[in-house]
């Protein structure tokens, strides 16, 4: 059986040993390559060809968010998982919106990660435990305004053809 490609995509050296370590132990994950910028995880993706992307938020340039929507774009074989500590609505909305299919927060446990990364090499969607709820109120909301301003668009557009 293949191993799972995995590439590594944070700022922090020291998050990168340690899930290099915990990766590379696994009989069926293999860490492929490393990147400390969102240039340089496109670049990776491109020449490494990884199966998964474990993908920060935060990192130096254009952002863990714009290089998982161009990882997507130009390499939809790879997988985006997006691992970082922040548990925010927003950021979570914003990363499915550019194409990650995972969300995970660093404060997850080994098991729950590796479940993630298998998750995601098998074309599945992830979403860590503790932000499902908190997504899915925020999806809620957005699909409420976007009904409102469906609708205030739909009378403004009666009331310019009524008054012709």
């Amino acid at each position: 059986m293949a191993k799972t490609r995995i590439l590594l995509v944070d700022d922090h050296a020291i998050v990168r040993l340690g899930l290099m370590t915990l990766l590379n132990d696994q009989p069926d994950m293999e860490v492929v390559g490393e990147a400390s910028t969102a240039a340089e995880a496109v670049r990776s993706v491109e020449k490494l060809k990884p199966d998964v992307v474990l993908m920060d938020i935060r990192l130096p340039g254009e952002g863990g968010i714009e290089a998982t929507r161009q990882v997507t774009n130009r390499f939809p074989d790879s997988k985006v998982v997006m691992l970082t500590s922040f548990a925010d609505d927003d950021l979570v909305i914003r990363a499915i919106s550019a194409g990650a299919v995972g969300y995970v927060l660093k404060q997850v446990g080994n098991e729950e990660l590796l479940r993630a990364i298998q998750a995601a090499a098998r074309g599945e969607a992830l979403i860590d435990p503790l932000q499902r709820q908190s997504y899915f109120h925020a999806s809620v909301n957005w699909i409420e305004k976007q009904k409102r301003m469906h609708s205030a668009t739909c009378q403004t557009v009666r009331w310019m053809y009524s008054s012709t």
